[in-house]
């Protein structure tokens, strides 16, 4: 078992940390959304989905294959 922090940044992602990278976080523009003992980062993630329902994991992926689609368009489809 691990001690994990799940905390969300000011762009509005998500991001689950433990160990040395958890240390000094959350920082100045970060906000704790989570903290606990568990296995594994997949865990810390469903317990702070939760605590906090502003934490969707499916809603994270949906963004995150929006994001990926913005940055194929900026990088491919505008001639670069």
């Amino acid at each position: 078992m691990a001690t994990w922090k799940v905390i969300e940044t000011v762009s509005g992602n998500v991001e689950a940390a433990s160990g040395l990278a958890a240390q000094d976080r959350p920082s100045k523009h970060e906000f704790l959304v989570w903290e606990g003992e568990t296995a594994d980062k997949a865990v810390a993630l469903k317990s702070a989905e939760k605590a906090d329902p502003r934490v969707d994991l499916e809603w994270m992926r949906i963004r995150h294959e929006m994001d990926l689609e913005k940055m194929y368009d900026l990088c491919f489809r505008n001639g670069r």
